[in-house]
């Protein structure tokens, strides 16, 4: 389980960081409950997602399924956001 774990991170040191927890996932078969709000490291990691509006389920599913939600791209990704 992580908690922002890239939060104040430089996109160098974010990059390494992304690419050390997948390694970590991927070599030992574990699953990773994370909480992020910058969604290209949500999206890097994640398999399944839920995403939380004010405590509230606003969809769950695969990363695609998400990135396509209309909901999620006015919330987190903008209104104008490409698919």
């Amino acid at each position: 389980m992580l908690d922002e774990p890239t939060a104040g991170m430089s996109p160098t040191d974010r990059t390494a960081a992304v690419k050390l927890i997948d390694r970590i996932i991927r070599e030992n078969g574990i699953s990773l409950i994370l909480t992020e709000h910058d969604m290209g490291v949500v999206f890097q990691l994640g398999t399944r997602l839920s995403v939380l509006n004010y405590g509230e389920l606003v969809v769950s599913g695969t990363p695609e399924e998400v990135r396509r939600n209309p909901m999620v791209r006015e919330i987190y990704l903008g209104r104008n956001a490409h698919a």
